[in-house]
């Protein structure tokens, strides 16, 4: 089955290493396509430049000529690099997208038109302070997009393995089946399975119920009932999507004052590229430190961070 990735391009080194991303994971998967997007503005000037000129995707002359030819030069530097990194040109395509003040949800809607299965940024490892003064692309889109699956990468990720909260809840498994759709028969990942449990937090009780309009009555009770269910249903869906079950290994439950800070910690003692984790909606209550997706995404560096709504 096809799977589409929308990639966000600015031609800054987040972008760069956004594919590299993409190269590391999916190079030799001939089912995954990419469709990169760059969004001029109607009165302002094109989206900031790079950081770092040795990283960059920019052309050599970045000032020179209109919005859209700038913007054409930053997609055909990242289709050239793609193909460069082992990617075939037939899986990729491009746009440049005009765009308002707010370009997550230019972003946003583009993915929606396109039936896209995930969004990618490169996101600038912005301080809560400049998130606040300055806006954040990212950020934006945790907080608005919930129907597709986001895909966060900050700094360099150079490892395949996986790391997947889980905890019982319908955004857990939905976390799940995102991941499993999208690395169905691969064989060449390892995909962890971690509880983090708070010390006084609430035990997860099984609710089968809940999931019977998603996955149905008979296979719910059967994976999502038992004394083990925050690993049995997780489990069963990667193995039916064709991962090896060799390639699922099941991590003793950890206690830890702060879910976000033991999922990092866990997916930095694995070695994990990329953690996949679930969210909850809008109106649930988070606290006042925010949800964990949130506070795990502040405090991620040189990983991925795919949060399923």
């Amino acid at each position: 089955m096809e799977k589409k990735i929308l990639i966000a391009i600015d031609g800054s080194i987040y972008s760069s290493q956004s594919l590299e991303y993409l190269a590391l994971l999916f190079a030799d998967t001939p089912d995954v396509h990419f469709h990169l997007i760059t969004c001029i503005s109607s009165s302002e000037s094109i989206l900031p430049v790079a950081t770092d000129d040795r990283n960059s995707l920019l052309p050599d002359a970045p000032g020179a000529g209109r919005k859209r030819q700038t913007a054409q030069g930053y997609l055909q530097r990242a289709i050239d690099k793609l193909v460069r990194l082992g990617i075939a040109s037939e899986r990729i395509s491009s746009s440049v997208e005009i765009s308002g003040q707010d370009l997550a949800i230019t972003i946003q809607h583009q993915a929606e038109h396109l039936l896209m299965d995930s969004i990618l940024v490169g996101r600038r490892g912005l301080n809560s302070i400049s998130e606040m003064l300055l806006g954040s692309v990212s950020a934006t889109l945790l907080k608005n997009c919930h129907e597709i699956p986001l895909w966060i990468i900050d700094g360099e990720v150079t490892n395949r393995n996986f790391l997947a909260p889980v905890d019982g809840s319908i955004p857990s498994l939905l976390a799940i089946d995102h991941l499993a759709h999208i690395m169905e028969e691969r064989k060449d990942i390892t995909i962890f399975l971690f509880h983090c449990h708070r010390f006084l937090g609430k035990k997860s009780e099984a609710n089968p119920e809940s999931c019977y309009h998603i996955w149905g009555k008979e296979w719910c009770d059967a994976y999502l009932a038992g004394e083990d269910h925050i690993f049995d249903g997780p489990t069963r869906l990667l193995i039916e999507a064709g991962i090896p079950e060799s390639k699922i290994i099941t991590l003793s439950e950890v206690p830890d004052l702060d879910a976000a800070h033991g999922i990092i910690r866990q997916a930095h003692k694995q070695q994990c590229g990329t953690i996949v984790i679930g969210r909850r909606g809008d109106g649930t209550t988070k606290g006042i430190l925010g949800g964990v997706s949130d506070r795990t995404l502040k405090h991620s560096q040189d990983i991925a961070l795919w949060v399923v709504g």
